[in-house]
This record gives structure tokens, C-alpha cells and sequence, in this order.
């Protein structure tokens, strides 16, 4: 009897130690491999989604021309021949080259030499535009490689642009500079050119890139690089190719640019102004001076109007009133409104071409 409750005894000591290694879970066992997050494992996986540049860079680097201008420079006593440079874009095979005035301005011999292939062509002049600071010149040949044109206004601040361009007239081919739209449809007066729909970037803009091309990541020019602040950081700004397109084609077709007339010149309205004049609006555009016998004159517009809509789109600015007039052509008709004597007034003006 007292042997089977030992055997007893031990046959249920042994049940209770089976059952507790088998319940209880080591502390030293791992993590099932299936949730480990591996530290190598990337979890920041934006970058992957952008496409590459180095392919829109070799797509458009073949159409980017470098220009060497040959110029007299003057000064109080001495006259020397110097030289600078710039760039351009080539828009069609046989050699049309889009760049800016300033490049090519009092040029004695404009030299381009073209990336692709190593070789320097002479180059003429087709037509230039100091208005919006941009020129045309042409080299002979045939099958260049060309680049096209981009649509700014799909364009939003943040997106990214590349700025293609002999900075510095430095050997080796075209830099690359890489940034964002800073500021778009930028209006103001330079050096007597007008800058009525200009693209800000941070992309590095240097001497030599004038002329070059800003483009997206299609490839395609969205903006022709003009100009830095200097005094500033990372401030440059393309002329918009909504403006240079059509300069562009103007030039080819005619040998200059055809552009709308109205026959006044406009002012941004401001408080101060407004109450110096005694006028009773302080928003708009005030009309400074009317041409006689222009298309506003015609239309009845006086000095001391101050236009508050074109063609029912309302304008405070000038510099934006004149961007809404370029859109139009020669012979088309637009109506004003305009506000003389506290009353609102509708007039229709028939566009002439700019003397």
C-alpha cells in the first residue's frame, strides 16, 4: 500500500513538471524572423519615385549651344575687342538658336559650338527683342538635335527645374544646377527690358547661363535662364516660355516681334498715389498718359482713368494688365472698364501693332 502511493506520488510529480515545460515560453527565444524589421530595411522610399535626371539632363544637353560673342568694348579713351559668353537652345534641326539679347547685343561675330559634336559654327543674327530681352540666331546645317517647348503654366511652386548652362564659359560642356520653382509670373522693368512673366528659381543661375534653357522633368524649356540678384542667394530668374515662344516664332516668321498696342501708359495704383491725384479709388490701374490718335485714344480713355477690368478679368497691376494684352493680336478688339468721375465705364479698343 505505502509503495503504490509513492508510485502514485511520483507518477503525478512528473505529469506537473511535463506540463510546466511545456507551457512556459524561455525568455531567451528571438522574435519569429517573419517581424524582425532588419535595421538595412530603407523605410524613406520618396526618392525612388522621382524620375532620373541624369535622363532628362542627357536628353536635353545635345540642343544646349555654347556662344562666344565677339564685341567692341568702349570706354572714355580706348576701344577694345573682348569677348564674352553665354548660351543657347536649339529649337529646330536646321539651327535655330533661341538665346537672349543681352548675349548677343553689339556682337562683331557670334561663334556657337555645340556639345554633341565638338565643332564650332559661325553664327547670324535672325531678329532680337530688347523689349523682353531675347534673340534669335541661326547657324548652318541640317539634323541638329533640338528641344522643345515645356507648358509653364502647368508649373506650381515647389516643382522641380533644372537650369542647363556654360556658367562661367567653363570647358568641358554645359553645367547642371538642379532646384525649385520659387516664384512664378514675377513682373518688373530691368535695364530697360520689360519682364512681364518670369519664373524665380533657386536653381544656380551664373554668368554664361543666360540664354540657356530651364526645364522640367519632361525635358522640356519651360523657361529661357536671364538673370541673377546678385546681391542675393539663390535668386534667378528664366523668362517664361509662354513669352519666349511666341517671341521665338514672331522672329522666325517676321525678323521681329509684333506685339498689341493700346497707346497708354499704365501705373499701379496705389493709396498714396490716389490721394495725391484726389482720386476716388485707391485699387487698379491708372492710366499716366495717352498716345494721340492711339487705340485708347480713339476709345475715349483719358489721363487719370484708372482701369479696373480687361476683357472682365480684374487688374491691379500694370505690369499684369500688360501680360493679359500680349495674349492678344494685332486687330483684335478688347474691352476695357475703366472707372472717371466715381463712374464705372465700358469702352472697346481695337488693337494696332506696337510702333
Amino acid at each position: 500500500m505505502k509503495r503504490l502511493r509513492v508510485f502514485i506520488f511520483s507518477f503525478l510529480l512528473a505529469l506537473l513538471v511535463s506540463a510546466c515545460t511545456t507551457t512556459v515560453a524561455p525568455t531567451s527565444t528571438p522574435t519569429p524572423a517573419a517581424t524582425i524589421q532588419p535595421i538595412s530595411t530603407p523605410i524613406y522610399t520618396y526618392s525612388s519615385s522621382l524620375p532620373s535626371l541624369a535622363d532628362v539632363v542627357a536628353k536635353v544637353k545635345p540642343a544646349v549651344a555654347y556662344i562666344s560673342v565677339e564685341y567692341l568694348d568702349t570706354s572714355f579713351f580706348f576701344q577694345t575687342l573682348t569677348t564674352k559668353t553665354g548660351s543657347g537652345v536649339l529649337l529646330s534641326s536646321d539651327g535655330n538658336i533661341l538665346t537672349n539679347n543681352h548675349v548677343i547685343s553689339d556682337a562683331r561675330k557670334i561663334e556657337v559650338l555645340l556639345p554633341e559634336n565638338d565643332q564650332t559654327y559661325e553664327a547670324k543674327i535672325v531678329g532680337s527683342d530688347p523689349l523682353s530681352d531675347l534673340a534669335v540666331i541661326k547657324i548652318e546645317g541640317q539634323n541638329f538635335p533640338t528641344a522643345e517647348f515645356g507648358d509653364p503654366s502647368r508649373l506650381r511652386i515647389g516643382d522641380w527645374v533644372i537650369a542647363i548652362g556654360n556658367a562661367l564659359g567653363l570647358e568641358g560642356g554645359p553645367s547642371v544646377t538642379q532646384g525649385i520653382v520659387s516664384n512664378l509670373e514675377r513682373s518688373f522693368t530691368m535695364d530697360q527690358s520689360a519682364y512681364y512673366d518670369i519664373i524665380q528659381t533657386d536653381a544656380a543661375i551664373n554668368p554664361g547661363n543666360s540664354g540657356g534653357p530651364l526645364v522640367d522633368l519632361e525635358g522640356k524649356v519651360v523657361g529661357i535662364n536671364t538673370f541673377i540678384i546678385s546681391s542675393a542667394e539663390n535668386i534667378g530668374f528664366a523668362v517664361s516660355t509662354n513669352t519666349a515662344q511666341r517671341v521665338y516664332s514672331d522672329i522666325i516668321q517676321f525678323g521681329h516681334v509684333i506685339r498689341p498696342y493700346l497707346g497708354m501708359t499704365m501705373r499701379t495704383l496705389t493709396p498714396a498715389l490716389s490721394t495725391q491725384l484726389g482720386l476716388s479709388r485707391d485699387k487698379g490701374v491708372l492710366v499716366w498718359y495717352v498716345a494721340p490718335d492711339s487705340p485708347s485714344d480713339k476709345a475715349g480713355i483719358k489721363a487719370n482713368d484708372v482701369v479696373t477690368r480687361f476683357q472682365d478679368e480684374e487688374v491691379r497691376e500694370a505690369s499684369y494688365t500688360i501680360k493679359l494684352l500680349w495674349q492678344y493680336k494685332v486687330g483684335d478688339e478688347v474691352k476695357i472698364t475703366f472707372w472717371r468721375d466715381g463712374t464705372e465705364q465700358e469702352v472697346w479698343v481695337t488693337l494696332t501693332e506696337r510702333p
